[in-house]
């Protein structure tokens, strides 16, 4: 089902950008690069009653492509530290899940400087760590290796290429491996990211109205 939702969302991409490729307009736009860092506040919701929040950091690199003057899809490759608390037997146990990220993100400029945002986010899952438990190998194999979510947001650039974003991530699979333990949870995580995007002449995609 993953899979295909995947495949599904590149052909649209694919089909979107294709229709807007011979669109050009009076004001030039630009593809930018650039790089991005914050904190987000993570945790679960699913089977685990107990579980609480935790304040972590992403970073990482941008891309954003502009379709057409107020429509733009941005990529991204991230380091999310992810994870959540929870309480057993009176004790609080901090648990490290980090993921490998690649969020695609429609972006629609509602004025020059503020968007509103969404898309999916597909995630690999790099290290899991119980930060009170130095051995526990039935507990760090019943975590999925795949993670799959959608985020909603808005963002704030300036022409110089600083920007801001605020983003909720909503999980949609199981972050758990049920072939170990039958339990389903899934991630939920509140981003604010600070960023640049640089911008050179030699990267611009002239956007002009059909006649």
């Amino acid at each position: 089902m993953v899979k295909q939702t995947f495949l599904s969302l590149l052909m649209i991409i694919c089909f979107v950008l294709s229709s807007h490729a011979q669109k050009i307009d009076e004001d030039p736009q630009y593809a930018r690069a650039g790089f991005k860092g914050g904190v987000s506040y993570t945790g679960i919701t699913g089977d685990l009653d107990n579980a609480g929040s935790r304040i972590r950091v992403h970073l990482g690199a941008v891309v954003e492509y502009p379709i057409s003057s107020t429509f733009f899809i941005q990529g991204e490759l991230l380091y999310s530290a992810q994870g959540y608390t929870v309480d057993i037997e009176n004790m609080e146990q901090k648990i490290s899940l980090n993921y490998l990220s690649l969020p695609i993100i429609a972006k629609y400029y509602v004025t020059e400087q503020i968007s509103i945002e969404s898309g999916p986010q597909f995630s690999t899952l790099s290290t899991v760590r119980n930060e009170d438990v130095a051995d526990n190998d039935d507990f760090f194999n019943s975590f999925s290796n795949f993670d799959f979510s959608w985020g909603f947001g808005a963002g704030y650039k300036l022409e110089s290429g600083l920007f801001f974003q605020l983003r909720y991530n909503l999980g949609l699979s199981n972050i758990n491996d049920t072939a170990v333990f039958d339990v389903t949870n899934r991630n939920s995580i509140g981003q604010l990211s600070i960023g640049y995007l640089f911008k050179t002449k030699n990267n611009r995609r002239i956007i002009r109205q059909e006649e």
